[in-house]
């Protein structure tokens, strides 16, 4: 289970982006598709992570990037019905190049006290 360390360097991340004396209320981070993180999983991580902590309380949405990708062959942008593979539906290439729906990116801290 990855959402566990991925929650948990999150966590680090806040921290280290929050101001002196804020209090964190909520966290927006954008998953893309292509890392198979669990948004509900990597919220329970989260509220049982920051439990009791000066972070108790704060939200985590996580808002899914979902893939893209340009072939390599003939230019298509387009969303692949088979993640696995990336057929152009198109040409029929297998030359994607991913334009989205990778990665996590901390996208926003909603704070009080600043």
């Amino acid at each position: 289970m990855h959402e566990a360390a991925i929650t948990n360097a999150l966590i680090e991340q806040v921290r280290t982006a929050l101001p002196p004396d804020a209090r964190l209320l909520r966290c927006v981070v954008q998953v893309g598709q292509l890392e198979h993180l669990d948004s509900e999983v990597m919220q329970t991580i989260w509220q049982a992570s920051i439990a009791g902590t000066d972070l108790d309380g704060a939200g985590l949405d996580v808002e899914p990037v979902p893939l893209r990708v340009r072939c390599g062959s003939c230019g298509l942008d387009f969303t692949p019905s088979d993640r696995a593979i990336m057929l152009c539906p198109a040409c029929g290439s297998v030359k994607p190049r991913i334009l989205a729906g990778t990665g996590v990116i901390l996208r926003s801290l909603e704070v009080e006290g600043v």
